[in-house]
């Protein structure tokens, strides 16, 4: 079986990848903001193979590729899903955003997409681009306004995988992780961004009914991941729970007053 995972900001894609890099299974991550590009994992022998697609300035679907061992990368903040491996001006191995751009020949790639076990942050194949969850792409969702047009056979390929739609039970919990989150916003423009993730959480369920698209659930809180994914082993639930947070001497005060004046869904 094959799996999409159709989730919000901060739930879960980072693990999930581990869990199937762990399992030697291959794996697609779209981008969650302006440009799309993605990058596609496949195992080969003790190694995996990264392949990359973008558009460049001019158009042209660009791809590069990379062989690593990912054996000892499974829980390391810096091979996330911004890891890549030429170093940028800055000497960083991070994407190169601002060399590529959005545009409908990036679809030239989605059948090597579609060919992954896993792909998470799938919602560039529908054709709905920009910043995961803000409320202009929430938006256009609802009101099918897709950024861009799609190979029309996507759909009905997606109807053949098994979709999975995190959420959270523990609202306490989402919020301690996303108050304590490496370069967050100011207090409260932090707690409208978690109640703008609760709501994509609760409408991305209408989306795929919109398309027809069959789904399930998946809690972030007590979900099996070997029965749901179909894993031989698995990665301890929180082995990536720190990995990407910062040091907030107010967390706990912020956290309750969140719950208390904040939450809203």
């Amino acid at each position: 079986m094959k799996y999409t995972y159709f989730s919000t900001v901060s739930s879960g894609k980072y693990l999930l990848r581990s869990q199937f890099w762990y399992n030697r299974r291959s794996c697609a991550f779209l981008s969650q903001s302006r440009p799309m590009w993605c990058v596609l994992s496949s195992p080969i022998g003790n190694l995996d193979k990264l392949e990359w697609y973008w558009c460049d300035k001019d158009t042209k679907l660009s791809k590069h590729s990379h062989f690593l061992d990912t054996s000892d990368k499974l829980v390391s903040s810096h091979y996330d899903e911004m890891w890549f491996p030429i170093p940028d001006h800055r000497g960083y191995e991070t994407i190169p955003r601002d060399q590529w751009i959005t545009h409908e020949n990036f679809y030239g790639c989605v059948d090597s997409i579609m060919s992954r076990d896993l792909i998470t942050n799938p919602f560039g194949l529908l054709g709905y681009t920009g910043k995961l969850g803000s409320n202009k792409m929430m938006s256009r969702m609802v009101n099918h306004l897709p950024n861009l047009t799609p190979p029309p056979h996507i759909i009905e390929e997606l109807r053949k995988r098994c979709n999975i739609v995190p959420y959270k039970e523990n609202i306490e919990h989402l919020a301690y992780n996303l108050l304590s989150i490496k370069g967050r916003l100011p207090f409260e423009q932090q707690c409208e961004w978690i109640n703008q993730n609760l709501e994509f959480q609760r409408i991305i369920p209408v989306i795929l009914k919109s398309y027809d698209i069959p789904y399930e659930m998946f809690s972030l809180d007590t979900g099996s991941y070997a029965k749901t994914f179909g894993l031989d082993k698995t990665l301890p639930r929180d082995s990536s729970d720190t990995l990407f947070h910062e040091h907030n001497p107010k967390i706990d005060e912020e956290v309750k007053k969140y719950m208390d004046t904040y939450h809203t869904l």
